[in-house]
């Protein structure tokens, strides 16, 4: 359907892939792939360059991340969402790798509640250092400590056109519920946002957890970053 947008269903090529069958909305207006839910990259969906790619809320074995690295057409994104995709069990590298393969063109990364470990985090630093475009990354609900946080924050150093960017309370701030204990997380968020100051002046920056405690909203391009707490 040309000038619209098209529904395609892919079937499995890999029987070890945890990703079924999916439902594609492929804009070919928009150079835009939206997959929620079970997905699995197919190459006659990403023939065409993409700007956009959102797979959220499903799963990604190895070798899909390996695979979408390696694909041409995701040369020129400006947007990536891996939203509420567990990366945790998974070897990060190839991300680290499409992200330096898109660092000229990406604007906007969300790995929102990707449950990524602090030990994973190395992986993906060097091609996040070279996004130079990047405006907007979330990175809220991921498991990071304190040094790891302090880590990524100096690999955003060169990332001049950051203006919304959102990050994880530190695990040390947490209690046994897996609560934001206020009183440690305030000294811990000061020092975090003392190491960023050395390296950068942020714009619009939200650490701590989402949505709000008190309010339940979440950081967005409309909304003020606070907390009410």
């Amino acid at each position: 359907m040309k000038g619209g947008k098209v529904h395609q269903t892919c079937a499995c090529h890999s029987r070890s892939s945890v990703l079924t069958s999916l439902v594609i909305m492929n804009d070919s207006v928009s150079n835009s792939l939206s997959v929620k839910g079970c997905f699995e990259p197919q190459e006659r969906c990403l023939q065409n360059p993409l700007e956009n790619l959102e797979l959220t809320c499903g799963y990604l074995l190895e070798e899909d991340v390996k695979c979408l690295s390696q694909y041409p057409s995701l040369g020129y994104l400006k947007h990536l969402n891996l939203s509420y995709v567990p990366l945790f069990r998974l070897s990060l590298e190839r991300l680290g790798a499409l992200l330096e393969k898109v660092a000229a063109t990406l604007e906007t990364l969300i790995l929102e509640g990707c449950q990524i470990h602090y030990s994973q985090l190395s992986a993906i630093l060097p091609g996040l250092s070279r996004c130079s475009q990047l405006t907007t990354f979330y990175f809220g609900r991921n498991f990071m400590s304190v040094d790891a946080l302090k880590d990524l924050l100096r690999h955003t150093s060169g990332l001049s056109k950051l203006s919304l960017e959102t990050y994880p309370a530190p695990d040390e701030s947490l209690n046994s519920l897996v609560r934001v204990d206020w009183e440690i997380f305030t000294l811990l968020r000061a020092e975090l946002m003392r190491t960023l100051r050395e390296v950068r002046q942020p714009r619009r920056i939200f650490i701590g957890p989402t949505p709000c405690p008190s309010c339940g909203s979440s950081p967005s391009e409309v909304l003020e970053l606070h907390l009410c707490c």
